[in-house]
């Protein structure tokens, strides 16, 4: 049997993160698209289920899909309980994904992009110049990373994120950053991604 110290430790580790759990369940990200756009473009937050993708027009032309997630989860496939709970309580390898489609027609063939399925998409109008820099700015860093490892389960492909996968840094708290550079203010914290529209 455990020391009353350890076991009081082991116990207040346990109420921590239970009532941290029961935060994150509750929150939802509140999009707020901006008010006023001078050349506007239509881009669409995919939500998954469990998260979420961004998918807007690509800079060279076509439609582009970004995503981010962990590596493990992703690519290798490892999603069993543990590798879940380690993605979360300290940094792992993250990843990029990252589809171009250019003949894909929008918002009628957005389930095209995404094999894992589509809980609920969420249309927003941004300025094209704040989407090309985005576009830009992501590609960089794709190309940056190296080859990539193709995943026919996500139509995506996959390359190493410089910065890691976990609680503060996961994939709908990266994809709600995206949003905040193209001009959508995002209140609250879509940790579980829960989005709502808000005008």
């Amino acid at each position: 049997m455990l020391p009353f110290r350890s076991r009081w430790r082991v116990h207040c580790r346990c109420v921590i993160w239970t009532a941290l759990l029961a935060l994150l369940a509750g929150c939802t990200g509140r999009l707020v698209p901006p008010a006023e756009v001078a050349d506007p473009v239509d881009v669409y937050l995919l939500d998954h289920g469990r998260h979420a993708s961004l998918v807007m027009p690509h800079h060279e032309g076509g439609v582009v899909r970004y995503s981010y997630g962990d590596w493990q989860w992703y690519v290798e496939g490892r999603r069993h309980l543990l590798s879940g709970a380690a993605a979360m309580l300290w940094p792992t390898a993250g990843a990029l994904g990252r589809r171009i489609d250019e003949g894909l027609e929008l918002p009628a063939q957005l389930s095209r992009l995404s094999p894992e399925g589509v809980a609920a998409s969420h249309p927003l109008v941004v300025e094209r110049s704040r989407a090309r820099a985005l576009s830009r700015r992501l590609d960089a860093r794709f190309a940056a990373a190296g080859p990539g490892v193709e995943s026919p389960e996500f139509n995506l492909v996959f390359v190493r994120d410089p910065r890691d996968y976990w609680l503060v840094h996961q994939s709908n708290l990266v994809v709600s950053g995206w949003l905040e550079e193209l001009g959508v203010e995002v209140r609250g914290l879509p940790w579980l991604s829960r989005w709502r529209m808000t005008h």
